[in-house]
C-alpha cells in the first residue's frame, strides 16, 4: 500500500508559534479595552460638560427674569397706596421662618447678603453652604380661579393695592375701587448656594436653592439645580457696582451683575483643573477634578 508523502510532511503550530499568537492576540484584546475605556471617558466627559452647560443655561435665565421682574406690583407704581388686611410690612434685613412678614415688605424689591446667611434666619446654617444671598420680590402675573385660603394675594389698579390672605379677599378694606384691575399672588425669593443631600464618591454636592413663599405665605426652602458652586453678586449704585455690604440705598440700585459657578457632580478621574475663576472680587483657583463653567449676567431692573 502506498502512502501520499504531502500528508506525511503536514504538522500542526509549534509552542513558540502558538504562544506568539496569543501574544498578539492580548495585545489586540488590551489596545481594543483602552479605545472602549478612552471612548467611554470622552463620553463621559462631554455628558458632564453638557449638564453643566444645560444647567447654567436654565440657572441664568431664571435669575435674569426674577430680577426683571423685581419691583413690578400690578401696575401700581406706588407703594405708599398699598394697604389691605394683610398690610405691608417695613422692609428689614431678616428673614423668620413660620412667618409671613418677610413676603409683605413689598417695598423692597431687591435686597442682597454679602457671602454670609446672618440675618436670614429662614436659612439655616446647615443649609448655607457659601456665598451670596439675593431677595427679589414682585407681583406674580394676573391671577384668575379661586383663592387659596392663606395664599398672600395683591389687588391692584394703577392708583391702589391691597395685600389680603386669600380668606379675605373679600373684606371691604380689601376691595380697589379703581378700573382697570388686577389680582397677583406676592412672589418673594431668596437665592443662595447650599448643601445637598447627594454625594458623588464620597464628594458632597453643592446646589443653588432658594427660600419661597408656602401655601400660608410663610418662607420655606427649596432646591433648584445640583452642581452651583458658588454664586456672588454686585448691585449697580451711583454708577458704579458694589457688593451688598457697601450699598448705601437699596431703593437706589438699578442693576445687578451676578456670577454663577457650576461644577460637575462627580470628579473626572485623571483630570485637573488649573484655571483661575474671578466671580466679582472673588477670586478661586480650586486646582482639583471637577469640570466647571463660569456664567455671568448683568441686568437691569425695575426700581
Amino acid at each position: 500500500m502506498s502512502i501520499n508523502r504531502k500528508y506525511l510532511n503536514q504538522r500542526g503550530f509549534s509552542m513558540v508559534e502558538l504562544m506568539v499568537a496569543m501574544v498578539i492576540g492580548l495585545f489586540l484584546i488590551s489596545a481594543l479595552v483602552q479605545v472602549v475605556l478612552s471612548g467611554k471617558k470622552s463620553f463621559t466627559a462631554a455628558d458632564h460638560f453638557s449638564r453643566l452647560q444645560e444647567n447654567g443655561r436654565v440657572t441664568v435665565s431664571m435669575l435674569t427674569s426674577d430680577l426683571k421682574r423685581a419691583g413690578y406690583m400690578g401696575g401700581n407704581s406706588e407703594i405708599d397706596t398699598i394697604y389691605g388686611s394683610a398690610e405691608k410690612e417695613d422692609t428689614a434685613a431678616t428673614c423668620i421662618g413660620d412667618d409671613t412678614s418677610w413676603g409683605r415688605m413689598v417695598a423692597q424689591s431687591i435686597y442682597g447678603i454679602d457671602g454670609t446667611n446672618v440675618g436670614y434666619a429662614c436659612i439655616s446654617n446647615d443649609d448655607y453652604l457659601r456665598g451670596d444671598v439675593l431677595t427679589v420680590r414682585y407681583a406674580s402675573p394676573w391671577v384668575g380661579g379661586a383663592f387659596e385660603a392663606n395664599q398672600l394675594y395683591l389687588r391692584s389698579s394703577v392708583f391702589q393695592g391691597k395685600i389680603f390672605h386669600g380668606s379675605d379677599e373679600a373684606l371691604v378694606n380689601n376691595i380697589v375701587t379703581d378700573q382697570p384691575q388686577s389680582v397677583h399672588e406676592l412672589v418673594a425669593y431668596a437665592y443662595f448656594v447650599g448643601n445637598s443631600d447627594r454625594s458623588c464618591n464620597g464628594a458632597a454636592v453643592p446646589s443653588l436653592f432658594r427660600v419661597k413663599l408656602d401655601s400660608n405665605g410663610n418662607p420655606e426652602t427649596e432646591e433648584l439645580l445640583p452642581g452651583v458652586e458658588d454664586f456672588q453678586v454686585q448691585y449697580g449704585e451711583a454708577g458704579q457696582y458694589v457688593n451688598a455690604d457697601a450699598v448705601v440705598d437699596w431703593d437706589q440700585v438699578v442693576s445687578a451683575q451676578f456670577w454663577l459657578l457650576l461644577r460637575s457632580e462627580c470628579a473626572e478621574t485623571g483630570f485637573n483643573d488649573p484655571r483661575t475663576y474671578n466671580l466679582g472680587i472673588r477670586v478661586y483657583t480650586p486646582g482639583d477634578s471637577f469640570n466647571r463653567q463660569l456664567y455671568s449676567s448683568v441686568v437691569a431692573f425695575r426700581n
